[in-house]
This record gives C-alpha cells, structure tokens and sequence, in this order.
C-alpha cells in the first residue's frame, strides 16, 4: 500500500504520477484509504483535511473507471458529461480543472469546464462536443441544463468538493433544482470535504434521503497541523488598519493572505497597503469582475507578495509559496478558522497564522476554541501578544 502501483490498475496514471511534473511515488493517507474504495461500487463521504491530497484521492478512481467504460465500449455523447465535479468557487473550480486536465494528457479523457465568464465561441464549442468529464460550478451548470445546452441523463458518477459548503442554505435552491435533474440512485456520488459543519448531517438527509454512504477518513477532517505556529495578536478595533501597515513591514517581504471579514474591509486593507511600496499587494472578492478575480490570483502565484482577501479564497485553492495567513477578522463560522489556517502548512511545510483579537471577538474566539479543542489544539488560548496601540493626537 505504499506505492500507487498497488492502488491503480491503470498504466497510464501510473505514468502520470511517475512524470517529472508531478512526480509522486507513495500515496498520502487519505489516497490509501480513498482509492481501492471508490474503485468499487457504493457511494462514498470522503474526509480529509487540507492540503493531504484529497484531489487525487477521487479523481483517480473517476479516470480508472471512465476508462473502464471506454474499455466497455461505454462512449460519451455530445453534451452529455459521464461525470461532474462540481466546486462551490470559480477558483476552485479552476484549479480542479488544470488538474484534471493534466490527468487527460495521459489517460486521453475529454475534460471540459464550466464557469461564469466564459462566453460566445468557447461556450459554442463545449455544447457541441463529446466530454467525459465536466468541472463546474453549480449556478453555471443549472443555467446550462435549463437552457438545454447540458443534458445529465447520461451521469455516471457526480463528485461535490467541498460538500459541506455546497449543501449549505446558500447553494440550496441551485443544489435542489440539480439534484431534480439527476437520477441519484443510479449515480455514483462522491462528497469530499475537509470540514464538517454543525448542520452537515442534517443536510445530507435532506438532499440525499434513503441514499447510503460510506465515510472514509472519519477522523482525517481539517485539523491545525503541528508544523503551523499561531500568534494571537491583542489589539482594539480602532487601531486594526494602522496595525497591519506594522504588520506588513515586519513581515520582510514574505508571501502571505490578509482575510478581511467583508468585502468593504478588503478594500480599505487593499488601499492602505498599496500605499506602502514593501511588498506586491493584491486583491480578492466576490464582488469583483471574474477577469478581475482570475488576473489577481494569477499575477500573486506568480510574484508572491500579499493579497487581501474574504472568505471566497479560504476553501480548497493551493498556493505553494504561502508563508502565513493573517486573520485580520476572525471569521463567524469555526470551520471557516480551519479552512483559512489550512493555506498554510500544506503537504508538510511549515507555516504561521497571526489572529487580531478584540473585545468584540469574545464569542467567536469561545466558538472556534470549540471546533479546536475537539482536535487537541488550543491556538485562541495561546498567550495574546498585545501591541503597541496607535497614539491618540
């Protein structure tokens, strides 16, 4: 079980996994659990925190059986996808998609996506091809097959990443009208996460009553690794903006992400930082044109420096050359604490969080310290370290 070639029986992964791209030998913990189960029947909840490979852990199984289907003559026909992947942001969703079509160079599977932004001869092209493998969001997908450009009559497996968010009240009434669509008992469902929200349970029964699953990695969700240090930083809401121009300086020029509690905070943060030349300063939120998302995202994992952001980059995206995180709010949901901790500290490297706290955050700290004690953590007990206040004039 330490090597893929006792996981996969495909030569051709084999050789993507083995290719100086990528490189891989020994399949993470979650892949070992993961890969031989959803190379069987069944469906399945796959748990596993961030940064351990959980990717991988399903789009292996869904390129070995495609191509099983292949190999039974089974084809896909035009506009009707074999399977989705579906994620709750663009950039996920994105980064899902490179994935995977890095995966098709090898296995020869027709990978297509759909997301906000494309438009005119690209959508033209996607309707009318053959594909095996779409990679979506739900809103743009929805859109698609009510306008009967998509057809899922011919859906084999469906794949939610993220599925605590997907299933939440904010993607209900798109996830409703898609589940509507789909014969799920007659489908393959895969729900990866690294989180599992209070209300997580109760959604699963609601969306997928009377359908079964199997939990793999039952105690592997996101955890505050020990390779992440945590620095809580005490301080009044009033001196936030003038603390983090400090910040920022001491931080010599290191890549890191500043998460703002709103889009109107990420803006002000962005202002003020881009008026100190220390490091490369970018910004991120939903509110922002896709051209504008995509180009931020791109020109800071390409440079480095540090991007202002909400929750939007909180879930799922990698970005290698990540130093630390700067909870500049803390956020409302504990499990969004987990997810933004989880930039940093991926596959083994180290990193550092930093959290501004106030006296407004008493019962958010008291709600996260919850979700962290569960996992032997205790980073908002920490020692606060307070800082130098701004002097009043």
């Amino acid at each position: 079980m330490n090597k893929f070639k006792t996981l996969i029986d495909n030569s051709e992964l084999i050789e993507y996994l083995d290719s100086s791209k990528v490189n891989l030998k020994s399949p993470t913990n979650i892949q070992k659990l993961a890969i031989p189960k959803l190379n069987t029947d069944g469906n399945y909840i796959i748990h596993g925190k961030t940064g351990s490979g959980k990717s991988l852990a399903f789009l292996l199984p869904i390129f070995s059986k495609l191509k099983e289907l292949e190999n039974n003559n089974f084809s896909a026909n035009t506009a009707r996808p074999l399977c989705v992947v579906m994620a709750p942001t663009r950039e996920l969703t994105l980064q899902l998609f490179e994935l995977a079509k890095e995966m098709s160079h090898f296995c020869k599977l027709r990978v297509r996506k759909l997301v906000g932004g494309d438009k005119g001869n690209k959508l033209d092209i996607l309707f009318s091809s053959k594909m095996d493998i779409l990679v979506c969001t739900p809103d743009r997908l929805l859109k698609a097959v009510k306008n009967k450009e998509l057809f899922l009559s011919d859906l084999q497996i469906l794949a939610l990443d993220e599925a605590d968010q997907l299933l939440e009240n904010s993607f209900s009434e798109s996830m409703t009208n898609l589940f509507e669509l789909i014969d799920l008992f007659k489908t393959k469902i895969y729900l990866i996460s690294a989180t599992s929200a209070d209300n997580y349970a109760q959604a699963l029964n609601t969306y997928f009553e009377n359908i079964k699953f199997e939990t793999i990695g039952k105690g592997f969700e996101n955890k505050i690794g020990h390779n992440i240090r945590t620095f809580n930083i005490n301080t009044n809401e009033d001196d936030k903006f003038h603390l983090l121009k400090s910040f920022i300086k001491k931080t010599n020029k290191s890549n890191g992400i500043v998460f703002t509690g709103n889009r109107h905070r990420a803006i002000k943060a962005y202002e003020l930082l881009s008026e100190q030349p220390d490091s490369p300063t970018y910004l991120i939120h939903k509110e922002m044109s896709i051209k504008e998302r995509k180009e931020s995202l791109e020109a800071f994992r390409k440079t480095g420096g540090i991007i202002i952001a909400t929750d939007i980059l909180a879930r799922g995206v990698d970005i290698t050359h990540l130093h630390w995180v700067l909870n500049f709010d803390l956020p409302s949901a504990s499990e969004y604490y987990l997810h933004r901790t989880g930039r940093v500290g991926r596959a083994g490297k180290k990193g550092d969080v930093y959290n501004f706290i106030t006296q407004h955050d008493l019962l958010r700290k008291k709600k996260i310290n919850i979700a962290l004690t569960s996992q032997g953590r205790h980073d908002l007990k920490l020692p606060l370290v307070v800082a130098k206040q701004k002097k009043k004039k």
